[in-house]
């Protein structure tokens, strides 16, 4: 086997408290410090209603392109 080099990112997304999972044992910690490396949190849409618009636009936006709209 031969090590080679990789550019990788990785985004996940959870709506379970990590933290909690890692004091309870069910979370690697290893694993949260390594994903957790640059975290962005957004809030739920429910907090951002001002955004929903805008997303019902790009959806139906996108619709149409699929169907030749």
């Amino acid at each position: 086997t031969k090590p080679i080099t990789i550019d990788v990112r990785i985004i996940a997304a959870t709506n379970v408290n990590l933290e909690k999972g890692i004091a309870d044992g069910t979370f690697r910690e290893d694993l949260y410090y390594r994903l957790n490396r640059m975290p962005i949190h957004i809030p739920s849409l429910r907090r951002r209603k001002e955004d929903i618009p805008l997303l019902c636009s790009r959806l139906i936006q996108k619709i149409n392109q699929e169907y030749g709209r």
